[in-house]
């Protein structure tokens, strides 16, 4: 249509026997063009090409979608991490004298966030997400800041109290890897299972959520010192391993953000 559209304007006429032979081959069956309806046609095309470059618009910035992620998901992010945040404290009231409490409740705020990166799968609008101006990877990274900064205020929060509660603060480095590690590994299991895209994520990772919870509680009966030995030992050694495969992923995010591209395969 370009070439018809050059043609036309240095004065040449349109050779519509090469254009009924380029649609047959490239439809492979008979093509026979009529000249009133193809001139229709590529005088269609050329007011359409005029209004677009006439109605052109910059691309949305990362930072002015951010603030739209925070207008139409914030409610649902903030929200559901609040509501955990609110059962967090009322765990650290309650068992209070539990090493393991922080490490069973953190879970908790990866499974809230899971509800809201999985919200176009489960209404099955992936494809129509896909068809937005914004690359998939874009919205993942959007919703991982503003999912980020939910966190970190309630993980300010959570360790504030439980300080409070126990009034020792000597032990606020393992108090912080108890709050960081499982957060950081059901975040890591989470986006890989985003990025596979396989059926019954859904229900895997809620799965893993509360087992999870189960196994670090269960761990502090029967393993105490692995509570003991946290600033140097075995759960530093995982803040480690886990933040290492988080930075990772994170870092393989932005990448394919900026190439346009999805953060896995649309089902």
């Amino acid at each position: 249509m370009a070439e018809q559209h050059a043609g036309s304007r240095n004065g040449k006429k349109a050779d519509y026997g090469e254009i009924e032979e380029y649609l047959s081959n490239v439809m492979s069956v008979p093509v026979n063009t009529r000249k009133e309806k193809m001139q229709e046609t590529i005088g269609l095309c050329i007011a359409q090409m005029h209004r677009q470059e006439s109605e052109y618009e910059e691309r949305t910035g990362f930072w002015m979608y951010l603030s739209d992620i925070f207008r139409l998901e914030g409610l649902s992010i903030f929200g559901l991490q609040m509501a955990v945040l609110v059962a967090s404290c009322l765990g650290i009231i309650l068992f209070k004298q539990f090493p393991a409490v922080l490490p069973m409740i953190m879970p908790l705020f990866g499974l809230a966030f899971f509800l809201v990166l999985y919200r176009s799968r489960v209404y099955g609008m992936c494809e129509m997400e896909a068809a937005t101006r914004a690359s998939g990877a874009e919205i993942v990274l959007a919703k991982l800041i503003l999912a980020g900064a939910s966190q970190l205020l309630c993980m300010t929060i959570i360790l504030w109290l439980k300080i409070s509660v126990s009034g020792d603060t000597a032990q606020l480095v393992q108090m912080i890897l108890y709050s960081i590690v499982p957060f950081l590994v059901c975040m890591v299991w989470l986006l890989r299972s985003l990025r596979t895209c396989r059926r019954g994520n859904l229900t895997a990772y809620t799965s893993l959520s509360f087992i999870s919870c189960a196994t670090w509680g269960m761990s502090a009966k029967a393993f105490p010192w692995l509570y003991e030995t946290s600033a140097t030992g075995i759960w530093l050694a995982g803040f480690v391993v886990f933040a290492a495969f988080f930075i990772r992923e994170v870092v393989f995010i932005i990448q394919i953000r900026k190439e346009g591209k999805m953060y896995g395969a649309v089902n």
